[in-house]
């Protein structure tokens, strides 16, 4: 290059480095209304999936929603589609807290909450841009719909530690499985109503019934009430719930549901197949 052309160039420089992707695994925070956002990647040991985290902080006292809402909010939209190198985005989510503002209950999460994700990657060898369109709905008094958009670029040789610890983190919360006999969704079976209003009793193991939270999510046209506690026992407890199906297309048998179960920072998800007699199997 000639010292003419370089001298040209310079003021260029700038902007060409600017362009160049920032192969960092944490990303930039994503400003909205009371909440914020950002992805958290890094590159997986060979043959491992390629994992990622949303991260997500609120304003004191502001809350965003669980996948399943509850009797009233807003579900989480994730929209990965624009990403590359990295397809199949599977999300996971840690159990909820319950939000009772005596008109309706929901599932909701609080100040700071980390939504781990799994990729499927086209080229393993190759950068992956992570970019994300989160539409939320954030509530105090109010509620507000809130649109979030964020990117992240993660090269093959991407290991930062603080990336890999919050990473860790986000698994550490999620569901794990359950202890027999000791915190565990034991039992789901149909004791009472119809087709169409059919109610449900559910037995677990829990060291703290009266502290614990059981969640019910369904197929998207029914609606269920949120779990009552019917009787206690010594590391045992029984709820119950039903289930408006006025409108529901599919009928109970063959259909699934899934049952999360908390208690302090612990929490277990079990799911179960509908049999046509009333009983229901847990699925493996």
């Amino acid at each position: 290059m000639t010292p003419r052309l370089l001298f040209r160039l310079f003021p260029l420089l700038p902007a060409i480095l600017f362009a160049l992707p920032a192969f960092a695994a944490t990303g930039q925070w994503a400003e909205g209304e009371h909440a914020r956002m950002r992805l958290v990647a890094a590159r997986p040991a060979p043959g491992a999936p390629f994992e990622a985290a949303i991260e997500l902080e609120l304003d004191p006292g502001w809350k965003t929603y669980w996948r399943t809402p509850g009797d009233a909010g807003i579900p989480p939209r994730f929209d990965f589609s624009a990403s590359t190198n990295a397809g199949g985005a599977t999300i996971d989510y840690p159990a909820p807290e319950r939000s009772d503002d005596g008109f309706s209950v929901s599932n909701v999460y609080h100040d700071r909450v980390l939504l781990p994700v799994r990729f499927s990657l086209s080229d393993p060898d190759e950068p992956a841009r992570l970019v994300l369109a989160a539409d939320l709905g954030v509530c105090k008094d109010i509620c507000l719909p809130v649109s979030l958009s964020a990117n992240l670029d993660v090269s093959p040789a991407d290991a930062e530690p603080r990336a890999i610890a919050t990473l860790a983190e986000a698994r550490a919360a999620l569901p794990g499985p359950g202890q027999t006999g000791v915190f565990e969704i034991e039992a789901l079976r149909q004791v009472g109503g119809n087709e169409k209003s059919p109610e449900y009793e559910v037995e677990v193991a829990a060291a703290s019934p009266d502290d614990s939270l059981l969640f019910v999510e369904t197929p998207s046209d029914w609606y269920p009430a949120t779990p009552t506690l019917a009787s206690t026992g010594k590391g045992t407890a029984t709820y119950r719930f039903a289930i408006d199906r006025k409108t529901a297309s599919g009928p109970l048998a063959g259909a699934s549901i899934r049952l999360t179960l908390s208690s302090g920072s612990a929490a277990t998800t079990r799911a179960f197949t509908l049999g046509s007699t009333g009983a229901a199997t847990a699925t493996p």
